[in-house]
């Protein structure tokens, strides 16, 4: 893996039925390159999946984060343990026994039933909880009984071709390309990547940023992105935490990770903490569930 990869993975985060000829144009390499790159990476097992979901924005749920330094003497165990309930939806295990259990919640009334399970089983002594900021856009129309059954088809295959997602579901492919665009327009639905960090000469790390007090968390955030971009895979930043962000990178090595630490430790940041990423996994959830169903 190399920077163009995260360039690729970082788009297909974002919209994963980018086709090839648009991250061709992205990286200015040919459509031929672009596709065995992303061969490469599933095949590395790099990208896992390719996602489809309904959007925040559609069925009103929270994604919220709950991390800290756990007391168990086996992280497997407490992963199986955790993955049993249905708001678990990705569960990073981290150097110094950091954990962290990202939950997608219907809405503020789970957050406390959740909390207080996902703490108990992971032995927290001390956990924060962090609710993903999102920006708030109206929604114009909610998702119809055929998006429904378009994005089942699409659940763990969202690049799937036209023509195989209008044979699933029994319409055109000129009917199914037009409910395509209007979600994807309009942020009605996720089409995403699973992704893990498993082949050599990769490295995750997490960089817990403490800003000081009064920093512009937007401006910081297009900061990090723009200077970091070779490396940064995203920034989360968490409505109820101010003055906090998360920096998640992809380097080649330890050392590297180490430069990107020394270099943030000079921003003026009030505080930097470092966890080297050990496995990354993800569940199916409710979400999922609910997509079987229609």
């Amino acid at each position: 893996m190399d920077e163009i990869d995260l360039i690729l993975m970082r788009k297909l985060l974002k919209n994963a039925r980018m086709t090839f000829r648009e991250l061709a144009d992205i990286t200015n390499m040919s459509v031929s390159a672009v596709y065995k790159r992303i061969n490469n990476l599933i095949d590395d097992e790099i990208i896992e999946a390719f996602i489809s979901r309904p959007s925040f924005l559609t069925l009103k749920y929270l994604t919220v984060t709950i991390f800290g330094t756990s007391k168990a003497k086996s992280m497997d165990a407490i992963s199986k343990e955790l993955e049993q309930h249905e708001n678990i939806y990705g569960i990073v295990i981290a150097s110094g026994k950091f954990l962290m259990i990202v939950g997608l919640l219907r809405d503020i009334s789970e957050l406390q039933e959740f909390s207080v399970f996902v703490s108990r089983t992971a032995q927290f002594d001390d956990s924060t909880i962090g609710i993903v900021n999102l920006p708030f856009i109206t929604t114009p129309e909610p998702l119809t009984s055929i998006d429904y059954k378009i994005l089942k088809t699409l659940n763990r295959d969202s690049r799937k071709p036209m023509t195989d997602i209008a044979d699933d579901v029994g319409l055109s492919v000129k009917t199914v390309r037009k409910r395509l665009d209007r979600m994807r327009e309009n942020n009605l639905a996720i089409f995403t990547i699973e992704t893990s960090f498993k082949a050599e000469n990769n490295l995750t790390t997490v960089f817990l940023i403490y800003l000081n007090e009064g920093t512009d968390i937007n401006s910081t955030l297009q900061y990090l992105y723009e200077k970091y971009s070779r490396n940064v895979i995203y920034v989360l930043s968490y409505s109820n935490i101010p003055n906090f962000l998360m920096m998640f990178v992809w380097t080649k090595t330890a050392q590297d990770s180490q430069k990107i630490q020394e270099e943030l430790q000079t921003e003026g940041f009030k505080d930097i903490v470092p966890h080297i990423f050990f496995s990354l996994k993800y569940y199916d959830c409710w979400i999922d569930q609910l997509l079987r169903t229609k």
